[in-house]
C-alpha cells in the first residue's frame, strides 16, 4: 500500500483545485481546461464545492465570481438548493455573501433568498482566505463590504472581466447547451441523465438529479409525448430511454465517441470536502484521525452508494486503525485518477 506523507492534506487539496480550474476554465473562466474531457460539467455542484476549497485559492474564488456575475442566470438556484440541502455541499455562510454580492444586479433577483446567512456569528470577522495548508491569508486594506455583512474580512472585489462565454461544442458543456435549448429548467437535468445512461426508473433519476420522484415522472411524461423519450413497463413503474442515434443533433464534438460520461459531481465532492476538513485538523493524532476518517466515511457510505461510487472505495473496507487513512487516501487517489 502507498505511504502517503504528512502533507496529504495538501495533495490532495492541490488535486481537486486543479479539478475545480478545469472545470471553470471549461465554463470560460480565464484558465486552462481538460481538452477533450469525457465528462460532463455540473455547474451548481461547481459553485458549492468553490465555496469551501476556493477559500485556499483566491484567484481562483474571484474568477468565479467573475464569471458569475455575466452569467449567474444560468445557474439554477433550486437545484442549487436542492444539492446542499440533500447532502449539505458547500458552506452556506459562504453563498449567501456570493448570493448578496450578486444581488447587486437587477437581473439576478433570483439570488436574493439565498442572500441571508443562515447562522450569522457576532465578533470579529473571519479571514476569507487561507494557504492551501489551512493558514490564513492576511488581508490588507479596507475589507469588501459585502463580505463584511457576512462575517468574512476579505479584500474589496475586484472583478477582471475576462470571464468568457462557455464554448458549446464541447462534451463538457452537453448540460449548458441543453439549458441553452430548453432553458434553465429541471428537464435539462433529466435529459442529460437519460443520455448518458442506458434506461432508469423515475426514483433513479431523481436520486442523481435532486429532484423528487414525482417532479422527475411528470416531466418524463411529457417528454414521452415528444417521442423522442421512450418509456416501457418495468414492474410496478416505467423505466425511461432514449436512443441516441436521435439525439445525433447535440455530439458536437470529436471526442469522446458518444455522449460523455455521467460523474454524480455533488456526491464527489461531497466526499472530497469532508475528508479535507478532517486532513486539516492538525491537533489529530494519527490514531485519532485514522478514527475521525472512519466516521466521516461511515456516514458518507450512503452518499457515496446513491453516486455509485461505492466500488472506488474498496481498499478502505479492508482495513482498521491506522492502517484505514492509507487505505482511504489511496482510494482517493484511484478515484482521481479515473477523471
Amino acid at each position: 500500500m502507498t505511504t502517503f506523507p504528512a502533507n496529504s492534506k495538501l495533495f490532495f487539496r492541490e488535486a481537486l483545485l486543479e479539478l475545480l480550474w478545469q472545470q471553470w476554465a471549461a465554463l470560460g473562466v480565464a484558465g486552462t481546461s481538460k481538452a477533450g474531457a469525457d465528462w460532463c460539467v455540473d455547474l451548481e455542484a461547481l459553485v458549492l464545492i468553490t465555496t469551501t476549497q476556493g477559500r485556499a485559492d483566491p484567484r481562483l474564488f474571484d474568477e468565479m465570481l467573475d464569471w458569475l456575475w455575466r452569467n449567474a442566470e444560468w445557474v439554477n438556484v433550486q437545484r442549487l438548493r436542492n444539492i446542499h440541502k440533500r447532502i449539505a455541499l458547500g458552506d452556506p455562510r459562504v453563498l449567501a455573501a456570493i448570493a448578496d454580492w450578486l444581488s447587486q444586479r437587477s437581473t439576478l433577483s433570483k439570488w436574493k433568498p439565498l442572500a441571508v446567512a443562515p447562522d450569522n456569528r457576532p465578533g470579529l470577522p473571519d479571514r476569507f482566505f487561507s494557504t492551501k495548508d489551512g493558514s490564513p491569508q492576511p488581508m490588507f486594506g479596507a475589507p469588501d463590504p459585502v463580505f463584511l455583512r457576512h462575517g468574512f474580512a476579505r479584500a474589496p472585489i475586484k472583478r477582471r472581466e475576462l470571464s468568457q462565454p462557455p464554448n458549446p461544442l464541447s462534451a463538457a458543456m452537453l448540460p449548458w447547451k441543453l439549458r441553452c435549448l430548453f432553458g434553465v429548467q429541471s428537464r435539462c437535468e433529466f435529459l442529460l441523465w437519460l443520455l448518458t445512461h442506458e434506461s432508469g426508473h423515475p426514483a433513479d433519476i431523481a436520486r442523481a438529479t435532486y429532484y423528487f420522484p414525482r417532479t422527475v415522472e411528470e416531466t418524463l411524461k411529457e417528454l414521452a409525448a415528444s417521442g423522442l423519450v421512450h418509456s416501457a413497463r418495468a414492474g410496478r413503474g416505467k423505466r425511461y430511454w432514449v436512443k441516441p442515434d436521435d439525439w445525433l443533433v447535440l455530439r458536437t464534438w470529436s471526442q469522446p465517441p458518444g455522449f460523455p460520461r455521467w460523474i454524480d459531481w455533488p456526491r464527489f465532492f461531497t466526499a472530497q470536502e469532508r475528508v479535507i476538513a478532517v486532513l486539516d485538523n492538525d491537533d489529530l493524532s494519527p490514531l485519532l484521525q485514522a478514527s475521525e476518517l472512519r466516521r466521516v466515511f461511515e456516514e458518507l457510505e450512503p452518499v457515496l452508494a446513491d453516486g455509485g461510487l461505492q466500488p472506488a472505495f474498496a481498499a478502505s473496507r479492508k482495513h482498521t486503525g491506522v492502517s484505514f487513512t492509507a487505505a482511504l487516501l489511496e482510494d482517493l487517489r484511484g478515484l482521481f485518477a479515473q477523471l
